[in-house]
């Protein structure tokens, strides 16, 4: 029978075995490696796999259709297993430079979280008290590594005992197997109940905790992640808000400490012997149950103050680490970022341009990398002021920011050098579309008190991979193509010519 006479059922047939083989690949799963980190991550003894990273990653896989396949293993395990091609994604991992060589990250943070020393009694302030001592700590764990290194750098002698388990590190403690330990301020929060321990002054290795692949792999997976994350951040009241309030939040203790409760017995207890005794001793079980009465009130007196001065207590400690939280925050936002301009610096830019040119290298995008300098910006400082220079450098930023995409990244070097970043361009040919844009954006006056200051920009253009294959050869090549725009008469914009 001729093609053309194919009824329309033999169509449909043909169609649906075209594409099954398309629908089984992209029903293919994501193996993703699961451990024990109660609230971040946790298996539940019927197998099923919860925490707060587990509601982020569920909510991003449903909207993004992917099959989510939890591979449960120790925390060293996994980590071997996804360097061997083993699981496609891990949750819930400290970024690290080092790591950075190895892996790829999302570039959106999960949760940020530092490094707790527990001790059993007094003794232990700061790092030098630890000199000679006993440190317990989990196995390749992050904050392990990163504490033995710090106690390093300060040349203090510590013997390092490594178990499987964050619970294990306090259990060594209390039983006197480690003078110190060190967990994640989470964790320590969740298990310090359960022993005999407390935390001590030493709070350090504060890390940002992403999902990461192996280096080259599963970028789709990355993308999904960051593009979700981002959505959710910006969103009050959003699954990740939520999930944060319902695994981070603060769910207070009873207050009442357990010698109450034993003086309580004793006095029940005492209580009765007196009721039991003998009838012919009524009134000296009358006078006697009058003092227990006295002081059963005098008790519950002082378990009600005791009570409410550890209440305040912990609402004091609560906002002490609020205020740390925030500080640290503050810290790490100030060390990357410009104070007059608030954007990104020259320390930003380094990691963040390694990173796009990872990304570019992998999807076989094309990558620009621009080299503003602003003419003009001396002359404007020397007659109207540096106040109202730093108000031009401001507006100048502004002007920028609002020729680039939401993708594009724009940072400050200092003075009056900027530097932007244009990822997964369509070809070479956009950088010099948005360099244009920007020129033109600065040929408008400034209206400054008054005045109109007129203000130019010289610009440098060099792509990735015509140009190099690395950060530090790319934004010296876009440096010297600027300052051939500079030796053309200001204005204008240069390609690299290498």
């Amino acid at each position: 029978m001729p093609l053309l006479r194919f009824r329309p059922l033999a169509w449909m047939l043909l169609l649906a075995a075209l594409l099954l083989p398309l629908a089984s690949f992209a029903a293919e799963p994501v193996r993703v490696g699961v451990y024990q980190n109660r609230p971040g991550v946790f298996i539940e003894p019927d197998g099923s796999v919860r925490g707060f990273y587990i509601d982020i990653l569920e909510h991003a896989a449903e909207a993004e259709g992917w099959v989510l396949d939890y591979v449960p293993d120790t925390w060293p395990a996994l980590l071997h297993q996804l360097r061997e091609g083993e699981i496609d994604l891990i949750v819930g991992i400290a970024y690290t430079a080092e790591r950075d060589e190895i892996y790829d990250f999302t570039r959106e943070t999960v949760f940020a979280n530092w490094g707790q020393v527990y001790v059993k009694g007094a003794g232990i302030e700061s790092l030098f008290d630890l000199r000679g001592a006993v440190i317990a700590g989990l196995k390749d764990d992050i904050y392990t590594n990163s504490f033995r290194a710090l106690l390093g750098r300060f040349d203090i002698p510590a013997t390092f005992t490594e178990v499987d388990e964050y619970a294990k590190v306090l259990e060594a403690v209390d039983a006197g197997l480690a003078d110190a330990g060190i967990i994640s301020r989470s964790n320590g929060k969740r298990l310090e109940s359960r022993y005999s321990v407390h935390r001590s002054p030493i709070v350090c290795c504060a890390k940002e905790i992403r999902y990461a692949t192996l280096e080259g792999w599963n970028g789709q997976v990355l993308d999904g992640l960051d593009r979700h994350m981002r959505a959710l951040k910006a969103e009050n009241g959003s699954v990740y808000y939520q999930a944060l309030d319902r695994w981070f939040g603060d769910h207070g203790r009873s207050g009442i400490p357990r010698w109450v409760w034993w003086v309580v017995a004793l006095l029940s207890g005492g209580v009765a012997v007196v009721f039991g005794g003998n009838l012919l001793l009524r009134r000296q079980v009358r006078l006697r149950t009058a003092e227990l009465q006295e002081a059963h009130d005098l008790l519950e007196t002082r378990v009600t103050e005791r009570t409410a001065e550890l209440s305040a207590t912990n609402v004091k400690l609560h906002r002490e680490i609020e205020d740390h939280t925030r500080t640290q925050e503050k810290l790490q936002h100030l060390a990357r970022h410009d104070a007059l301009t608030g954007l990104p610096n020259r320390r930003w830019f380094a990691e963040h341009l390694a990173e796009d040119i990872k990304r570019a290298r992998r999807d076989r995008t094309p990558l620009a990398v621009l080299f503003l300098d602003l003419d003009g910006f001396k002359a404007i400082n020397d007659s109207l002021g540096h106040d109202r220079g730093d108000r031009v450098l401001i507006e100048a930023a502004a002007r920028i920011r609002r020729c680039l995409r939401e993708a594009d990244q724009l940072a400050r070097l200092g003075g009056d050098e900027f530097i932007v970043v244009l990822p997964e361009i369509a070809s070479p040919a956009d950088g010099r579309v948005v360099a244009d844009k920007i020129l033109a954006a600065m040929g408008e006056p400034f209206e400054i008190d008054g005045h109109t200051p007129h203000l130019g920009v010289s610009i440098g253009i060099s792509l990735f991979p015509e140009h190099g294959e690395d950060a530090e050869t790319l934004l010296r090549k876009a440096d010297t193509a600027m300052y051939a725009s500079k030796k053309a008469g200001r204005g204008t914009v240069t390609e690299c010519q290498d």
